[in-house]
């Protein structure tokens, strides 16, 4: 995307299979924004990009308190119940663009963006999010490049392929977001974060394997900005039939396992850092 605010509707229908077929984040990414955040036990949590709150549930233990911000009703809605169904009590849930996260106000140990940074007018949402950040507090990003998208096909994973072969029979060649199309913008986060006000921006990936069957993968699908079954309307039965035909061609158990890095991406507010312009 090229750093404009998300269309309204990209995740529309997605929320149930979000909440129940993305992968989590291996425990070495936790430890790396443990480390970069200093974090004690104390203080608020600014999860923003929430989606249905794994970011925000898996760490809410380490925090006073989490805040966990999503433009999208139904995935904070997804989010409110899961961590009701789990008993996290710790957790304020607002609808909000991340555009406009400076109308929420408070002050943040650690901000987080799990696998949505990529949505966001980045510029704009990190000079909004400084003044929030305490000092010596600290953001961090992670996501799962090519887990699953038609941008992975050309780094040899069979699976990538295959379902980019189905995607693009059904949908046609141009990636589609929501109502919209998805262009990315080749410009990393890193080089957002360094021409930001934070600091000390450190960068790395933790390698996991991932195990899968026709159900996550098609679950993990109907999850995406590309191919849900709102986006699918009236084609997604063929859809369905052709893809797990096309994955079982692939491997006839139906089982696959993948090997993937998560990556993290971090950046400090240093001590004593006043937040005047």
């Amino acid at each position: 995307m090229n750093d404009t605010t998300m269309p309204d509707d990209i995740f529309a229908g997605t929320a149930w299979y979000y909440a129940r077929f993305r992968p989590p984040y291996p425990p070495g990414v936790y430890e790396a924004i443990e480390r970069a955040a200093r974090i004690d036990g104390t203080g608020t949590l600014l999860d923003l990009g929430a989606g249905t709150g794994t970011i925000a549930m898996t760490l809410a233990p380490r925090f006073e308190r989490v805040v966990a911000v999503d433009a999208s009703a139904e995935m904070v809605e997804a989010g409110r119940d899961l961590a009701e169904s789990r008993g996290i009590t710790n957790i304020e849930w607002h609808v909000l663009p991340a555009e406009e996260i400076d109308a929420l106000g408070g002050r943040y140990r650690l901000v987080t963006v799990g696998s949505a940074f990529h949505w966001m007018n980045r510029p704009k949402v990190l000079d909004l999010l400084y003044p929030l950040v305490e000092p010596g507090g600290a953001i961090a990003l992670t996501g799962l490049p090519g887990f699953l998208n038609l941008d992975s096909t050309d780094v040899g994973d069979p699976l990538a392929t295959t379902v980019a072969r189905i995607v693009r029979k059904h949908l046609g060649e141009v990636r589609r977001a929501g109502s919209g199309v998805y262009r990315e913008d080749p410009k990393r986060h890193e080089v957002y974060l360094e021409e930001s006000r934070f600091t000390d921006v450190q960068i790395g990936q933790v390698d996991f394997a991932v195990d899968s069957d026709l159900e996550s993968i098609v679950g993990h699908i109907y999850s995406t900005s590309f191919a849900n079954r709102r986006i699918l309307g009236d084609r997604v039965d063929a859809f369905e039939y052709d893809l797990r035909m096309a994955l079982l061609g692939l491997e006839i158990s139906g089982r696959f396992r993948r090997r993937f890095s998560a990556e993290w991406i971090t950046a400090r507010k240093p001590e004593g850092e006043s937040d005047a312009r």
